[in-house]
C-alpha cells in the first residue's frame, strides 16, 4: 500500500514536473514576441507586469525610423524624406513637461519592434495570421510586440538607473495598413488611434487597405522590459479606385509627406493642431496611463 502510494506521488511528482517545464517553455516562447487581436478603436495593450496606475517619472528618448521601413522595397531608399517628421517630433517631445528628454542615449540593437495594422498588412509578421477566424470576412487589426535583446534592455535599465526613472517610453515613426471600417449604410471610414477616425471616399475598394503613417511605442520599466505597447495613426492614403480594379497599392508619396509638417491638422480638435503633434502626445499619454493628458474631440 505504501509503494502503491509512493508510486503514485512519485508519479504526480513527474507530471507536475512536467507541466512546469511545459509552462517555463510557453512562457520562455511568449517572451520572445507576443501578438495579439484588436477590437475596433482599441490600439493599445499591457504586456507582462503591466502598470495599473499612471506611470511616474519616465524617461523619453528620441523617435526612430521604422527599421523594417528601411529595408522595404517602397520606402528603403526614401529616410530622408522621413527625417523632418521625426526632427519634429524630437523637438517637441524636448517640450513635454511630464517627462524627461534624453537626446542621445547609448542603446545597442535591439530594441523592441512593435507592429500595428491589419494582419494581412505588408509589414504584418508572420504571427499575424493566426488571429484571422474562419468567420472574418475582413483580416482583424493586431499587435505585435517583439522582445527587446538581452544588450538592449540591460542598457536601457542602466539608463533608467543614471536617470532616477521608473519608466522609459520609446517611439517609432512606422507605416503601416489599416482596414477600412462601415459608417452608416454607405459610408466608410477609418479608425485611426485614440478618439480619432476618418472618413473614406465612397468609391473604394472596402477589402482593400489603406496605407497610414504612424507613431509605434513602448512603455519600459527599470529592469528594460516592456510593459505596455501601442500605436497611433498619423494619416491615411487610399488607393484610387481604378487603380484598386488591378490590384496596385499607394505608397505615402514624398508630398504626403511635407503636408505632414504643413498642412495636415486635426480640425475636430481647437486650434486644429498638427496630426502628428496629437499623435505623439497620444501615444506618449496613452503608453503611461495619463488619461487627463489626452487630445481627443
Amino acid at each position: 500500500m505504501a509503494a502503491t502510494k509512493f508510486a503514485n506521488g512519485a508519479r504526480a511528482a513527474v507530471v507536475l514536473a512536467l507541466a512546469s517545464l511545459a509552462g517555463c517553455a510557453a512562457l520562455d516562447e511568449m517572451s520572445v514576441a507576443q501578438t495579439q487581436r484588436l477590437d475596433e478603436g482599441e490600439f493599445y495593450a499591457d504586456l507582462g507586469n503591466a502598470v495599473h496606475q499612471p506611470a511616474g517619472s519616465t524617461v523619453l528618448v528620441p523617435v526612430a525610423l521604422d527599421p523594417e521601413l528601411v529595408t522595404s522595397l517602397g520606402y528603403g531608399q526614401r529616410a530622408g524624406e522621413f527625417a523632418p517628421i521625426v526632427a519634429a517630433m524630437n523637438q517637441a517631445l524636448q517640450a513635454m513637461a511630464c517627462c524627461r528628454y534624453v537626446a542621445s542615449p547609448t542603446l545597442p540593437s535591439g530594441a523592441p519592434w512593435v507592429y500595428v495594422g491589419s494582419a494581412a498588412g505588408e509589414f504584418a509578421p508572420a504571427e499575424a495570421g493566426e488571429q484571422v477566424l474562419p468567420h472574418d470576412q475582413f483580416a482583424p487589426m493586431v499587435l505585435h510586440v517583439s522582445k527587446p535583446s538581452a544588450a538592449w534592455s540591460q542598457a536601457m535599465a542602466a539608463l533608467l538607473a543614471r536617470e532616477g526613472a521608473p519608466y522609459a517610453v520609446v517611439a517609432t515613426l512606422a507605416v503601416s495598413q489599416y482596414p477600412k471600417g462601415r459608417e452608416g449604410v454607405f459610408g466608410k471610414k477609418v479608425v485611426l488611434g485614440t478618439g480619432y477616425e476618418e472618413r473614406i471616399e465612397f468609391l473604394t475598394a472596402e477589402d482593400k487597405l489603406l496605407e497610414v503613417l504612424q507613431l509605434t511605442g513602448v512603455l519600459v520599466d527599470v529592469q528594460g522590459r516592456v510593459v505596455r505597447a501601442g500605436a497611433e495613426g498619423i494619416l491615411a492614403r487610399d488607393t484610387p479606385f481604378a487603380a484598386q480594379v488591378f490590384d496596385v497599392g499607394k505608397l505615402l508619396d514624398d508630398r504626403t509627406l511635407e503636408r505632414v509638417l504643413t498642412k495636415e491638422r486635426r480640425k475636430d480638435l481647437p486650434g486644429e493642431p498638427p496630426k502628428w503633434e496629437v499623435a505623439l502626445g497620444n501615444l506618449v499619454a496613452q503608453l503611461r496611463g495619463d488619461r487627463a493628458a489626452l487630445r481627443v474631440p
